[in-house]
């Protein structure tokens, strides 16, 4: 009895709807709550309701026991539904009882004139098959069934959760600094998903190296081409800036040309774990593939040999340094070189190039656009831009779970879009005492009925 029950509210749809609507509140709080953050920053950033955050792991919600719970259940939930509606559709049958019949006000009369094989040979030439018949009754139908694609794509949701979970639990990603000439190896396999993580804790061993699956690889060369824009100069004063606003006056073109990036572009030469070298390249949009593993172009690091008078110093881009004697902090820009567009269409070759800021009661100056070989005073002190070196960023992932949501999506999608416009019909011929009856029912946006009735020379 207890186990009829259970089976039963599975496969009820109110039930469907009780753990949607579940799921929906962990949506509305894993949007208000930031996710992937330690509850140790979100306590400093000032956080609010620190207990509950704590034991409903608020933090990362749709990973936690609560969320997935839920998740199994619905899974649960539309396996009993798919699973119920696969034995009635196998039984299902297509008569439908004459008293029920009888009483439905859409039935056709069909003339007189018109015998039963005529009227089943027009449906043959309308392309209708006969699915089931019996004395009084014959159906013809036409399309794919309904059911079937409700059936179908209630399956890709099951198929998307596998998918789901096999992401949440084996999915990592990393990154590759990449400097010239300097070979890095890395390998697609990690110990530290979630998955390997929970075997160390029942005490399996999952291992820590996997140098059969090893790659090594080697940059040969990372270079950005630029557009060439306009840029322009904005006053710092308040009452310029509202001057401008209420038009009185005009924003002014800068006298240095902008530049903004066309292409990152990487080769590199990559070493795969069964010993096959392969050259190949990348760009942003254009990630390299090769059996399980795909590169995309992330970014970039840049390296700046910089002498200030007699002294040479090695900085960083995007990281603040001091210089001796004087105030402040200092900054570094983007080394830009290489080839830019420009706007008559030709190209030209960027001689490498970076601006220096000054960092200063919390305010950002720019003090000079150094190029590389040209020494410039600035502050009172002789800088030098010696030389550069750069390294490509990439990134890598290894999701398993991406096939299974990618055929589960598809399943999802065709079979939402057939149910939704398909054209689906059922036409039905009644024999009740001895005079003949005809029905049509149709699903699908794209099904007309009046069009049937029109073939059948019923309209």
């Amino acid at each position: 009895m207890l186990f009829r029950w259970f089976y039963k509210t599975l496969s009820s749809l109110k039930t469907s709807l009780w753990i949607l609507g579940a799921m929906s509140i962990c949506y509305i709080l894993g949007t208000i709550f930031p996710q992937g953050v330690d509850l140790d920053s979100y306590v400093k950033a000032g956080g609010r309701y620190i207990w509950l955050v704590k034991q409903l792991n608020l933090l990362n919600i749709f990973i936690s026991p609560l969320f997935i719970f839920l998740t199994l259940l619905l899974c649960l939930n539309l396996l009993v539904c798919i699973l119920t509606r696969l034995v009635k559709f196998r039984k299902r049958s297509e008569i439908v009882p004459l008293q029920t019949a009888s009483d439905q006000k859409m039935l056709i009369p069909i003339p007189e004139g018109l015998s039963l094989e005529g009227l089943q040979d027009k449906l043959n030439n309308a392309k209708f098959k006969l699915i089931e018949a019996e004395d009084t009754q014959y159906v013809y139908g036409k399309g794919l069934p309904f059911w079937w694609l409700s059936w179908i794509y209630h399956l890709g949701m099951i198929m998307a959760i596998a998918g789901f979970f096999i992401t949440a639990l084996t999915a990592h990603e990393g990154e590759l600094t990449l400097w010239k000439d300097k070979e890095i190896e890395f390998s697609l396999y990690d110990p530290n998903t979630r998955l390997n993580r929970f075997l160390k804790r029942i005490g399996l061993s999952v291992g820590e190296e996997r140098k059969d699956k090893a790659y090594k690889i080697k940059l040969k060369e990372f270079r950005t081409e630029y557009y060439q824009t306009l840029d322009f100069e904005y006053p710092e004063s308040p009452l310029s800036r509202l001057a401008i606003g209420l038009g009185f006056s005009k924003i002014k073109p800068s006298e240095h040309k902008g530049l903004s990036p066309k292409m990152w572009y990487t080769s590199f030469v990559l070493t795969t774990p069964e010993g096959k070298t392969i050259e190949a390249s990348t760009m942003v949009n254009h990630p390299f593939r090769t059996d399980g593993l795909t590169l995309y172009q992330m970014g970039y690091e840049q390296r700046i040999s910089l002498r200030v008078e007699n002294k040479e110093i090695e900085i960083e881009i995007f990281k603040p340094f001091k210089i001796k004697g004087l105030e402040g902090r200092f900054l570094a820009r983007t080394v830009k070189h290489g080839k830019v567009l420009k706007k008559n269409g030709k190209t030209e070759e960027l001689e490498p190039q970076f601006i220096l800021y000054q960092i200063q009661n919390g305010k950002k100056k720019k003090l000079a656009n150094l190029i590389m070989g040209k020494e410039t005073e600035v502050l009172g002190k002789r800088l030098l831009f010696i030389d550069f070196e750069e390294a490509s960023v990439l990134s890598y992932r290894v999701d398993k779970g991406v096939p299974l949501i990618g055929i589960a999506t598809l399943l999802v999608f065709v079979g939402l879009v057939m149910r939704t416009y398909g054209n689906f019909y059922r036409v039905r011929i009644y024999n009740i005492k001895g005079k003949l009856f005809l029905s049509v029912s149709t699903r699908g946006l794209l099904a007309d009925r009046k069009k049937v009735l029109k073939k059948l020379e019923l309209s």
